[in-house]
């Protein structure tokens, strides 16, 4: 195997950790964005929200170059 091969092998294997990462971390956004909205903290939920929205979307992008590798 070649160092290109190498390369994309590892490639793969970070953008499927770097989205599995995502999915752990918008666990965490949707718990304080739940606590957030039980305190009344209307902005601080609406900008949890987006930022569970951008971490979807990035999520779908290196999913997305994932499979662009395979």
């Amino acid at each position: 195997m070649d160092k290109k091969d190498k390369d994309i092998i590892k490639m793969s294997k970070l953008l499927k950790h770097w989205a599995s990462h995502n999915d752990s971390h918008e666990e965490g956004f949707l718990k304080w964005r739940d606590i957030a909205k039980s305190k009344g903290l209307n902005t601080v939920v609406d900008n949890l929200n987006k930022a569970i929205e951008m971490m979807d979307k990035c999520t779908h992008f290196l999913l997305k170059a994932c499979d662009e590798l395979e």
